[in-house]
């Protein structure tokens, strides 16, 4: 099934017989469902970035036997969103791409942005509590079996493997 989601829909956060339920009417949104995943097209917004956080627990809790997964694949694809979000001007529109699918050795995530360059790697620590940013490249490091940074049509994509254990 194939949906475009510019006002209709309905956000589950869930699937049902493996078939991921499709957002509330979010503006900037469009989904589209595929084999053991999706694909969001979006223009940064709490709402939008909320829709995929919760499509990615669904990704994980229906495909995967890892119950951990789910926390991790959320977390992953929150802070590269969050993470495109905060790179860019405030007086411009956010456009990025989130692909999440099951696999079989567990979850991939894939953000495509058009933020030049690669991201930088911070000095902060992960148990931190003064520090407001630094430990996104960290938080990968520890979450993921491995990420990569690739070209995109849109600039350039992060691309991750979490592995159910």
């Amino acid at each position: 099934m194939t949906v475009a989601v510019f006002g209709t829909g309905t956000l589950h956060a869930a699937a049902v017989d493996e078939r991921l339920m499709v957002p509330d009417s979010v503006p900037g949104l469009a989904l589209t469902e595929r084999r053991r995943g999706f694909c969001a097209e979006m223009t940064a917004s709490r709402e939008a970035f909320s829709a995929v956080r919760a499509l990615t627990r669904a990704v994980a809790t229906t495909y995967s036997a890892d119950p951990g997964l789910a926390d991790s694949a959320e977390l992953v694809v929150s802070e590269l969103m969050g993470n495109v979000l905060r790179a860019n001007s405030e007086n411009e529109p956010v456009l990025l791409i989130a692909e999440v699918s099951a696999v079989p050795s567990g979850v991939e995530v894939i953000v495509h942005d058009a933020v030049p360059g690669q991201p930088d790697r911070r000095d902060g620590a992960l148990d931190s509590a003064e520090a407001m940013s630094g430990r996104g490249l960290h938080l990968l490091d520890l979450l993921t079996d491995h990420w990569t940074v690739e070209p995109s049509p849109l600039g350039k994509r992060i691309r991750c493997r979490l592995r159910a254990e």
